[in-house]
């Protein structure tokens, strides 16, 4: 795997974070106040994050595996790697079935889901396959894109006068409760701890000294973009918002300029395949360099593996309305041991077993790792 730039991981932690959370309104337990909610979760989400970086610092050079070997052990590392990668693959599998569902719902409703998810899965294993260098640099080009496109649909939003900022007040009207009930664990658990993938990358990054800057700076990005986008979907569909299936589709279909400038749907449309798209290969990467390090098979046919995996589990979900039910009910919960449980814990155990400790280097690691 090739070495990857500061400005790459900060671009690649912004979109990881964004991803598909365009497609649906956080917090709307809360109401009015959905914006609050998703801000407490983003000052939650850091505080995971920083522990993550914690952990990434005892041992730079080691990567998820690696710290699972010095913390728990060759057997422990296999059992909890394990799980790691069937539940990367599981992410990687809902973004599969949320892209062909938009797909299907949004510009070829004629065609085949079937074969939507097939070729996105296909795009997502050529470029899992071309490793990390490929991937965050498509990265780099497809973030320009987007802040320019997100930037111009805020921009005529704004012109067009559809945000009311009464619609997000009384702020707290019926106190703080709601705002945390929606936030703890929804999201808290998506998007703002699936950080934990990048345990994976970090290791590969060519400067380590400016990894935590890097990732804090994309997560923050990130989060400032994600309540943004919230408080102008609140402010222009106001109560509609939180019984609304794609609020961003409906709040740029409002926009018309002079009789002719209109339809821009299809921008947002575009916007948010990207993000599935990175975020589903993201994930879909993050298992296979897992397994590779679990078992001894080429890295290409472990590719070939993980994505016919995350191909055949899209179809297991019977309609889009299961599929949204435990996304965005168990699977949120769930989640929440993988992203935050298991990595407190492993911090507890790496601070007890290496406290003060000098990082080994990553080829000292392995090598103890096959003695023991």
């Amino acid at each position: 795997m090739s070495k990857i730039g500061t400005y790459s991981l900060f671009v690649m932690v912004m979109m990881f974070h964004i991803g598909s959370t365009p497609l649906f309104l956080l917090g709307t337990k809360a109401k009015q106040d959905s914006w609050l909610a998703v801000l407490l979760g983003a000052i939650i989400g850091l505080v995971m994050l920083a522990a993550l970086l914690m952990l990434q610092r005892k041992q730079p050079d080691a990567g998820l595996v690696g710290l699972l070997r010095l913390t728990v052990g060759p057997w422990g590392a296999g059992m909890i790697g394990s799980l790691y990668a069937i539940y990367f693959a599981y992410q990687s599998m809902r973004n599969v079935r949320d892209f062909g569902e938009l797909t299907s719902l949004s510009l070829l409703q004629n065609r085949p889901q079937w074969f939507i998810m097939l070729i996105i899965v296909g795009i997502a294993w050529y470029t899992v396959l071309q490793g990390n260098e490929s991937f965050f640099r498509t990265t780099q080009l497809l973030f320009i894109t987007t802040i320019c496109s997100y930037v111009l649909l805020g921009g005529l939003i704004i012109v067009t006068r559809l945000p009311d900022l009464h619609r997000v007040m009384p702020i707290m009207e019926m106190g703080v409760k709601p705002v945390i009930k929606a936030a703890v664990p929804d999201i808290v658990s998506f998007p703002f701890t699936q950080g934990v993938l990048f345990l994976v990358f970090w290791k590969e990054a060519a400067n380590q000294s400016r990894v935590s800057r890097a990732t804090y700076g994309g997560y923050i990005a990130a989060a400032l973009f994600i309540v943004f986008m919230n408080v102008m979907i609140i402010t222009v569909l106001g109560p509609l918002a939180p019984v609304t299936s794609m609020p961003l589709l409906e709040v740029v279909q409002l926009i018309r300029i002079a009789n002719f400038l209109e339809r821009l749907d299809v921008i947002v449309t575009l916007l948010l395949f990207m993000g599935l798209y990175i975020k589903l290969t993201a994930f879909y990467m993050g298992a296979a360099l897992v397994l590779r390090e679990l078992v001894n098979v080429r890295y290409w046919r472990l590719t070939v593996l993980v994505g016919v995996a995350i191909y055949a589990a899209s179809f297991l979900e019977r309609n889009n309305t299961t599929h949204l039910w435990i996304g965005l009910g168990i699977s949120l919960k769930v989640s929440l041991v993988m992203q935050v449980g298991i990595p407190l814990l492993l911090l507890l155990v790496a601070a007890i077993r290496l406290g003060g400790a000098k990082p080994k280097p990553a080829g000292t690691v392995a090598a103890e790792d096959r003695r023991g």
